[in-house]
């Protein structure tokens, strides 16, 4: 190993910087700079000098980030966690007689989403819950845009007819 390559805090802070610039999740940023340490300890024999050891090192970094950004189902829901979205959701409303719809309404639908597969189902609570773009939605899964759209497009029929058949909606 050449003597000028180190692993240490700096290298880390480092790491943890460009990380948590791609990910924007400080969570994430930590698993990331960690990975992105034993990434370039391991690969300490390729370093050939040409660089320096910090631009060697931020390359390391910035594609471990984007790896973890490419990486399907990085942002798992449990059924539970539909749940507590749509409850939260259903407090929003301004008089009680609407919270306690808004809550009948959340598990009914909570049931619905229990249908769907685990895809469809992230698709679904990432696209029309929680707001995400169809562009964040197909990084999230891995796929283009195109696929995601067609995805949550699917994962919303899905819910819809589920929807339908237990009187919900006509």
């Amino acid at each position: 190993m050449p003597k000028h390559l180190r692993f240490g805090i700096r290298e880390w802070q480092l790491a943890y910087r460009v990380a948590l610039k791609v990910l924007k999740a400080p969570d994430q940023a930590e698993d990331a700079a960690q990975e992105t340490l034993m990434n370039a300890y391991l690969a300490r024999h390729t370093f050939a000098g040409r660089a320096q050891p910090h631009s060697w090192l931020y390359r390391i970094a910035h594609n471990t980030a984007l790896s973890y950004l490419r990486k399907p189902f990085r942002r798992r829901y449990a059924s539970d966690d539909v749940h507590t979205i749509l409850d939260q959701q259903a407090t929003q409303n301004d008089s009680p007689e609407d919270t306690a719809a808004a809550h009948q309404l959340a598990r009914r639908l909570g049931r619905c989403l229990e249908t769907l597969g685990a895809k469809d189902k992230l698709a679904f609570t990432e696209r029309f819950i929680l707001g995400t773009t169809e562009r964040e939605l197909g990084t999230i899964l891995g796929v283009s845009t195109n696929a995601a759209k067609q995805r949550a497009f699917r994962a919303r029929r899905s819910v819809r007819l589920q929807a339908v058949a237990s009187g919900i909606t006509r």
